[in-house]
């Protein structure tokens, strides 16, 4: 039997009975609807142009809050940041400024807790206080380890120049936004029983990074890594009896790597590192300046010896050390009788000044 599409008159399906409605108990456990609620609109005001808000601000030492991570991974991080800061600001080639900057940094006198909030002043200051604040620094240091700032001279003798360039200020200032934002403060300003902080080289991470490998291959610089050296220091000084007045000497000490891992050692053994003598060598300037300025980080003490010298053609480099050490001392005693003497001349004048 064919159908016939096009026939006027084919049958149709009967609609589906529609089933009948069921319904379904309530559910006693749901609370009743509750009554509607009217809400009041106020009245339309004239669309105005939308202002673009400002954003909140952020929490002033939101940026200085402690980094929860290794130390010395931390120091390389501050280390890569000072880098893509100096070369990010055209500053140059001349390594020792941002290592400066770093220096002074970490040598600021405010120890404690509190020390990381030194960063809001720090991030404050106007370029020409800013400098000053780092002539300073140096100062204060000076007088007190004349011997040690004088060897780090590589490190502060760029701010002799009282008028530097525009380029090189806004190059320094990204590189202490670059540390203090970091966290540089939080691994330089804590200190343990003793005064010292020993546990990171960070001026050693920011020369080792930002030195190109050429430069690195050149001078025969390989940089110990950290944990190396913890291990070393334990497997030679953890059976040796320590006694106080005992020398160590490191013939190519670098930025004093394997003195961080000593001293941290003895820390740990009870011993006070003032109580050793100290003497570093390496042919690297720049190395020999960080290591002069960990000497002080790491308060390894007054019996400190730096040489920067190549121990393979001078032999004993810490015979000349030592008459360098001597004639710092003796300068800086001979500049500070003159500054008291000037000072008593300037009260006298005063004083004459006033009676008359």
């Amino acid at each position: 039997m064919q159908l016939d599409l096009f026939a006027e008159d084919q049958p149709r399906k009967a609609p589906a009975p529609t089933p009948p409605a069921t319904f379904r108990p309530a559910l006693p456990d749901l609370p009743p609807p509750s009554a509607p609620v009217t809400i009041a609109l106020p009245p339309r005001r004239p669309v105005q142009a939308a202002k673009p808000n400002p954003p909140a601000p952020r929490p002033a030492n939101r940026r200085y809050m402690p980094l929860q991570r290794n130390p010395h991974q931390a120091a390389y991080d501050i280390a890569e940041a000072v880098e893509a800061a100096w070369y990010g600001a055209h500053g140059g080639n001349r390594l020792e400024i941002p290592a400066g900057v770093v220096a002074a940094l970490a040598l600021w006198p405010l120890r404690g807790p509190d020390a990381p909030l030194a960063a809001h002043w720090w991030l404050g200051l106007n370029d020409e206080d800013f400098l000053a604040a780092l002539r300073e620094c140096w100062a204060r240091w000076w007088i007190q380890r004349p011997d040690l700032i004088d060897r780090a001279t590589t490190l502060h003798r760029w701010l002799a120049d009282e008028h530097p360039e525009p380029n090189r200020i806004r190059a320094v200032r990204a590189v202490a936004r670059a540390a203090l934002t970091g966290g540089l403060l939080h691994l330089t300003s804590t200190a343990p029983d003793f005064g010292g902080n020993a546990d990171a080289d960070v001026l050693g991470a920011v020369i080792t990074v930002m030195r190109a490998h050429g430069a690195r291959d050149a001078l025969a610089e390989f940089h110990t890594p950290p944990e190396l050296s913890e291990l070393m220091a334990r497997m030679l000084l953890t059976d040796r009896e320590l006694t106080p007045g005992t020398k160590f000497n490191d013939p190519c000490s670098g930025t004093g790597g394997m003195y961080r891992a000593a001293a941290a050692h003895l820390r740990d053994r009870g011993l006070n590192p003032c109580d050793f003598g100290w003497a570093m060598t390496d042919v690297d300037p720049l190395a020999a300046a960080g290591a002069a300025v960990n000497a002080i980080l790491w308060d390894l003490g007054p019996h400190v010896l730096v040489a920067c010298a190549d121990t393979l053609t001078e032999g004993d480099p810490y015979v000349r050390a030592s008459t360098e050490w001597r004639e710092a001392h003796e300068r800086r005693d001979r500049m500070v009788e003159e500054a008291r003497f000037l000072a008593r001349i300037r009260r006298m004048d005063a004083v004459l000044a006033g009676a008359a």
